[in-house]
């Protein structure tokens, strides 16, 4: 009997965790980045590789949309950067999500970052040639330089 009201604690306190709201701008972000991905891929599914990411937003990331977590850059169809440090050079379409990492991978076709509350999304004219990506209209407010936007931080 009372390994049975143990196991309904565990139980209880486990769907209660699941159940908590992820925070909107979490969701908003993926959402977001998920476009992205699909649109620059043109793939419904598309793999992506995470490179210092906290393994939290890639439980929120592959629960809350279709991108797919895979272990390799090789098997990736997109890359995700984050906290590095040193230089970076990947064969593949790379974001970066934060500044640092923009200094660190010269192939980068963009940064996404938050600033006072606000998405920020740069895409680089230049690695989006040399990827040869062509995206939607939509994405034409985004798209900069890349001299312009690092001569501007």
């Amino acid at each position: 009997m009372r390994r049975l009201i143990i196991l309904l604690a565990v139980f209880v306190y486990a769907v209660k965790g699941l159940s908590q709201e992820v925070d909107k701008s979490v969701l908003y972000e993926i959402k977001i980045l998920e476009k992205l991905v699909i649109d620059v891929t043109k793939k419904r599914y598309p793999s992506v590789y995470f490179y210092g990411v906290k393994k939290e937003k890639i439980f929120l990331i592959n629960r809350y949309s279709t991108l797919r977590q895979v272990y390799s850059i090789e098997d990736a169809d997109f890359v995700f950067l984050k906290n590095r440090k040193n230089p970076f050079k990947a064969d593949k379409p790379t974001l970066a999500l934060d500044f640092r990492s923009l200094k660190n991978c010269g192939f980068c076709i963009g940064v996404f970052s938050w600033k006072n509350g606000r998405p920020i999304l740069i895409l680089f004219q230049e690695n989006l040639e040399k990827f040869r990506i062509v995206l939607p209209e939509e994405y034409r407010y985004f798209i900069e330089s890349k001299m312009m936007s690092i001569g501007k931080r």
